[in-house]
């Protein structure tokens, strides 16, 4: 299960590790905390989330219901999070990381370790608002579904409308998995902090 504050932020995330989970047939779910209302058309983000879902092979996309930049980590966000994951059972979480200068991914990091608790593997992957300190220590590559994660993203037509620099921000998360990758020792990767991690033997 993947959780993002808004349409996008899971596709700027991890797209590429979810589009790898869907192609060993994993089933996947987004759990999105807002409609981006705040950012434009709440009907059309929400629309282009459930493309880019579809694109990447998850099995559904769930809503929040939790109002445009007002996420916070208290009990409505925790509620939100702890009724899908009830309902799933995810063996991974998938979130934002806290280090992040918009709220609301903070917020959502932060309360989906409280909702999350019981999950064995948490993992919080960085978007293009994530802070320098960021400190990934897991990296999953994704060269495989790199051109699959480009196309995801760019369903997102209305955020280029509205934000002349979230063409940017997709050429900067390109560049960011050439990084990753360089750093792994592989052509393009995603990174992730870890927030719980039950190892098995």
């Amino acid at each position: 299960m993947a959780v993002g504050a808004h349409p996008d932020d899971v596709e700027l995330g991890c797209a590429g590790t979810l589009a790898l989970h869907t192609s060993k047939g994993d089933k996947v779910y987004l759990l999105v905390l807002t409609r981006g209302e705040a950012s434009g058309n709440a009907d059309l983000r929400e629309e282009e989330c459930r493309q880019s879902a579809k694109i990447l092979g998850a099995a559904d996309v769930f809503i929040g219901g939790i109002q445009d930049t007002k996420v916070d980590d208290g009990r409505e966000t925790i509620d939100a999070i702890e009724g899908i994951v009830e309902k799933l059972r995810p063996d991974i979480v998938y979130a934002p990381s806290s280090k992040d200068t918009h709220q609301d991914h903070r917020n959502a990091g932060h309360a989906v370790l409280s909702a999350c608790r019981r999950c064995r593997v948490i993992l919080l992957y960085e978007g293009a608002s994530t802070q320098r300190d960021f400190n990934p220590q897991v990296f999953v590559d994704i060269t495989k579904a790199f051109q699959l994660k480009l196309t995801a993203t760019r369903v997102f037509g209305s955020q280029v409308e509205n934000h002349g620099g979230y063409s940017r921000a997709v050429k900067a998360i390109e560049g960011l998995a050439k990084f990753r990758g360089y750093q792994a020792g592989v052509e393009v990767a995603e990174a992730f902090e870890v927030g719980k991690f039950i190892f098995e033997i």
